[in-house]
């Protein structure tokens, strides 16, 4: 198997680096849990994941995770952006539920009213750390953290925190990192061009100090590591209007620099070539993506906002060039990640805890490259609701693949079950369900649908109204949130996409998205609906021609669209153990079959 980069433990020499912490006896039966390791990359499309994996680019990931674990090869999210996706993960719940609506704002939904009841005091790990388990973050935590938040604040439940400090998250070198553990907190910089400090490769040692102190614990831990890669840098945010909405293919992100030699034509430097891994090329991007049905075709019959707003890409203007330096930059970035992956599995395997811990591997939403004429994420469609998602751990078989339906919902309620956890209040409640015993074996998921959905994101003038400290925030902030509530959330002005939900169903009936978009103008109910889509993703796996106008004379259709709009109006009500009934209910049109 080709490896670009193995990190051997022995290297690390990391064990001195942070003393033993005093802890209180545990029980035998804490002791036995398992470990949990999650790590969440930013914006990886299966679709790009997958293309590495079979030209063998990501031999860490395969080795452990494919080849040693299980992968769901239908594994969604139910908001496809950052914020709302990771706030999911700690809460298992609902957008609409857990109430981290949107990007721009990010977790000040939860920090600005003081008077509130903050969730995030009672997320997971909170519970876990109540479930005995000694807790840590490392990497990318919900947008904004650092910057509508004093960057010495750190989160409740953790006892040791490596957090990126917004704005300067998504830079790859001169950033800022919240290190806060044993009780003392210190705000480190990373500054300038080195190679020691690339970001991906910090959050990998970061993570090593934290299992290093882990080893010392007698509890297990719970850790949570998400690098930003493959998201691209907002050094490359580009807010050129006579671009207008394609300006988004000229975003990048800069691989580690021993996989600079893979971009050569892209970096602006002399690169070091004498790695192995410079003898190789990466896979040809445009081939990759002109061969998707949908690549560079507007959607016509789709939301007016999106045939308003992108534009195809043409040679003229050098859309292809720079979308084929996108994606080959962010291909190039995921070898850190992988080099990840193998630095800390290989470190719990050299310890001999690698069999008694848990890994889930995941992005927090998908990404479009050129498909329906469009980049970056957010949207209801395939390429962006769809993530990886695999598991290894004690109980779960090597080299599986399964079919059932998964949503980021069940992460939570995975990670609880097997750390004997659980919801503080009854309001706290999982809108997902544990994966465990499908892992260890048991039946097939019930799941037949479910709901994704994207609410209004605040504008920078509603943010400025709204938290008078705004106006107080760097130039390099300001400019950092008003790139994302317009050219990055899909806008030429500060009107980002409407609100929409939508509901995906698979049953015998066939794979459906239907689509709801909304009229209104702030987030609150109730919805006025002011376009559909429908499709059946089995004919029409590009989600090309929108089935809502053939619906009137077509009783099957009918069926199933009039099914599928009563089952999303329920899904917009619901919570905890009521979202899965909805989520299992047998549809007419299936049962008609």
């Amino acid at each position: 198997m080709f490896s670009h980069r193995r990190i051997a433990p022995a290297a690390l020499a990391l064990a001195g680096l942070i003393a033993p912490c005093a802890v209180a006896p545990v029980s035998a039966a804490t002791v036995a849990k398992p470990n949990v390791l999650t790590i969440m990359v930013d914006d990886l499309d299966e679709d790009m994941f997958d293309l590495l994996l079979e030209n063998g680019w990501l031999p860490n990931i395969e080795h452990y995770l494919l080849e040693q674990g299980t992968r769901f090869d239908n594994s969604f999210v139910s908001d496809p952006v950052c914020c709302p996706s990771r706030t999911t993960y700690i809460t298992g719940q609902y957008v609409k539920n857990h109430g981290v609506l949107g990007v721009t704002k990010g977790v000040a939904y939860w920090y600005w009213d003081e008077e509130a009841d903050n969730p995030e005091n009672r997320a997971m790990a909170v519970q876990m750390q109540r479930a005995g388990y000694f807790t840590g973050h490392v990497g990318k935590y919900l947008n904004g953290y650092g910057m509508y938040s004093p960057a010495e604040y750190t989160p409740e439940g953790y006892d040791q925190w490596y957090g990126l400090l917004d704005p300067t998250t998504y830079d790859m070198y001169d950033y800022r990192m919240n290190v806060t553990r044993d009780g003392n907190t210190e705000i480190v910089q990373y500054q300038g061009y080195d190679a020691a400090h690339y970001q991906t490769d910090v959050l990998r040692d970061r993570a090593l100090d934290f299992l290093a102190a882990a080893d010392q614990q007698l509890r297990p831990f719970f850790l949570t590591v998400t690098p930003v890669a493959p998201h691209i840098e907002t050094i490359s945010f580009s807010s050129d209007e006579a671009l207008g909405y394609k300006a988004l293919f000229r975003e990048y992100i800069r691989p580690a620099p021993r996989h600079e030699c893979l971009v050569s034509d892209y970096v602006d430097h002399e690169v070091d070539a004498s790695d192995e891994v410079c003898l190789r090329e990466l896979p040809d991007s445009l081939a990759f993506l002109e061969a998707k049905p949908a690549f560079n075709v507007l959607g016509y019959d789709k939301h007016p906002r999106l045939t308003e707003l992108p534009q195809t890409l043409t040679e003229a203007d050098g859309d292809f060039v720079a979308l084929e330096r996108q994606h080959q930059m962010r291909m190039a970035s995921m070898l850190a990640v992988d080099d990840l992956v193998g630095g800390l599995l290989s470190q719990l395997e050299a310890d001999g805890r690698l069999d008694n811990t848990v890994v889930l591997f995941t992005s927090d939403n998908g990404y479009f490259h050129g498909e329906h004429a469009l980049d970056s994420k957010l949207l209801a469609y395939e390429e962006s609701i769809r993530v990886p998602l695999l598991l290894r751990g004690p109980g779960i078989a090597g080299g599986a693949r399964l079919p059932d339906v998964v949503i980021n919902n069940d992460l939570a309620p995975t990670i609880a079950d097997y750390g004997d956890a659980h919801p503080i209040r009854r309001g706290d409640a999982y809108d997902g369900r544990s994966l465990r015993a499908r892992l260890e074996g048991g039946r097939r998921l019930a799941r037949r649908q479910f709901m994704t959905e994207h609410f209004i994101e605040a504008t920078a003038q509603e943010l400025a109204a709204e938290y008078p400290q705004f106006e107080e925030l760097t130039d390099e902030a300001i400019d950092y949130v008003e790139n994302l509530a317009g050219i990055e959330l899909g806008s030429l002005t500060d009107l980002a996409y409407p609100a929409f939900k939508a509901l995906r169903r698979t049953d015998v009936s066939g794979s459906w998205l239907y689509l709801q978009w909304y009229a209104n103008e702030t987030n609150g109910g109730p919805w006025v609906v002011d376009f559909e889509e429908l499709y059946q993703l089995d004919t029409d796996s590009g989600q090309l021609v929108n089935l809502v106008p053939n619906a009137e004379n077509d009783e099957r259709l009918q069926a199933q669209l009039v099914s599928m709009r009563q089952d999303l109006d329920a899904m917009k009500e619901c919570a905890g153990e009521d979202c899965q009934r909805i989520e299992d209910r047998v549809s007419p049109a299936a049962l008609r079959r």
